[in-house]
């Protein structure tokens, strides 16, 4: 079973945060107490981006964008 998107956004979002010098925050997020912080909502936003659920992959001037190494 995959894991939720949420739960990729948390635990990228806590990583984040306790490499960054702030353990609180991390801690906070990693419970899931911090979904309104900015570095949850945009790891989910980028989640979003790189697997989109359904329909042809994202194409901007004939390139495509998801899911490619830029």
């Amino acid at each position: 079973m995959t894991a939720a998107p949420i739960d990729l956004a948390r635990k990228a979002a806590a990583q984040h945060l306790r490499e960054s010098g702030f353990a609180d925050e991390a801690q906070r997020v990693a419970t899931g107490e911090g979904d309104d912080f900015m570095e949850v909502r945009l790891a989910l936003a980028l989640l979003k981006i790189l697997q989109p659920e359904s329909g042809p992959p994202v194409r901007r001037n004939g390139r495509r964008l998801v899911g490619e190494e830029c």
